[in-house]
């Protein structure tokens, strides 16, 4: 976003007094506030606005959807609402990313299990409130499956800096490739126990032949092992245009696959129009009934759907067809953490919780945990 169209922007917005926007915001950060201080050449204020609610300012900024604060602009009822997640992402990479302060600790230590965005929700109120925190991390970086997005839609070093200001200071000790599994001892040693492992497990297509697909997880964190010409993508949401326009990114032809319509996929306008730009075939009210592979090629057997005056998704009878040449095919249904896994007894946040969908809910979650410690009593 240019600065021309940065000042456009902020003449858009009326001021409201009711502020939809913050209301509509899962942290409570408060637009009105944020571009009132921008609208005097304030970024620097602004920026600070933004990071005293959100852990992870311009990392929101830059995947938030529309349905929270751009949702509920009152714009929306006059022409269209401002492009607020992009304003934020601009007021922080133009303000800057504020020091943490952190108040003296009060002798309270925490464990985090997780480092996703539930999990740095969680470790930013803690310290933010005087509490210690070891933070548990199972791979080699922290961030979880943040870190699956791709770098142009989210560049590694604004989640890098944004993570090493909650984490690289001496009220939070980082444990990597340290992966927990016997919750119970951890009991003794801390005064509260935050479990944010995020979903492990891809969910399943539930089909013959799906053990020649990849998860989305696998082919995001490792693109480049999985060039080839024509690809297929299983999904319709936010992980799956993820899958899709990285492919298309490589040169692949690429087609996804989604049992709804095309209306109905989880993604942004936006999104939707740089499918068609990037020529990516969107196959709506379709599913996948069998994968079969000879060699390196995969022929789909699929059938058309059609939808119930109910909203459900179900199979047209007598629309079985076949469809060849695709060299690989990518599960991108999302993911899940198994009920029956939960431990017993600890504070969730994040995924693990059943409730949250996006980066701003992960966060938002994560510092809802931490305040069930914080004030135990409310």
């Amino acid at each position: 976003m240019d600065i021309e169209k940065i000042k456009q922007e902020l003449t858009r917005c009326l001021g409201c007094k009711v502020m939809p926007c913050a209301k509509a915001c899962p942290l409570g950060v408060s637009p009105h506030d944020f571009i009132a201080a921008a609208k005097t050449g304030g970024y620097k204020e602004a920026a600070a606005l933004i990071a005293a609610k959100n852990p992870l300012p311009q990392t929101c900024g830059l995947v938030c959807p529309d349905m929270f604060c751009q949702k509920a602009c009152i714009r929306n009822r006059i022409d269209s609402a401002i492009e607020i997640p992009c304003m934020q992402a601009e007021m922080m990479k133009k303000g800057g990313l504020p020091e943490l302060i952190l108040p003296e600790p009060n002798g309270k230590k925490a464990a985090v299990i997780g480092s996703g965005p539930a999990g740095l929700g969680a470790v930013f109120e803690l310290i933010t409130h005087g509490w210690l925190v070891d933070l548990y991390e199972k791979s080699k970086t922290l961030g979880g499956a943040v870190r699956l997005i791709p770098e142009y839609r989210l560049p590694k070093s604004v989640l890098d800096t944004e993570i090493a200001r909650l984490t690289e200071n001496n009220r939070v000790t980082v444990h990597l490739n340290s992966a927990i599994t016997d919750f119970d001892s951890l009991k003794t040693r801390y005064d509260g126990i935050i479990l944010a492992m995020g979903e492990p497990l891809p969910h399943s297509l539930g089909i013959k032949g799906e053990e020649h697909c990849i998860s989305y997880k696998d082919y995001l964190s490792n693109p480049e092992n999985y060039i080839h010409p024509k690809i297929c993508v299983c999904g319709g949401g936010e992980v799956a245009l993820d899958c899709a326009l990285t492919a298309a990114s490589q040169n692949a032809e690429v087609e996804m696959f989604v049992r709804r319509r095309r209306e109905d996929m989880r993604i942004m306008a936006r999104d939707q129009k740089e499918l068609d730009e990037k020529g990516i075939t969107v196959r709506a009210l379709t599913s996948i009934t069998e994968i079969n592979k000879t060699g390196n090629a995969c022929c789909l057997a699929a059938v058309t759907n059609e939808i119930t005056p109910e909203g459900k998704a179900i199979r047209c009878e007598g629309t079985e067809c076949t469809l060849e040449g695709y060299d690989l095919v990518i599960q991108a249904l999302g993911s899940y953490f198994p009920k029956e896994n939960i431990p017993a007894g600890f504070i969730l946040a994040g995924d693990m919780t059943g409730e949250t969908g996006t980066v701003v809910q992960a966060l938002a979650s994560g510092k809802a945990a931490a305040r069930k410690l914080i004030s135990p009593e409310q």
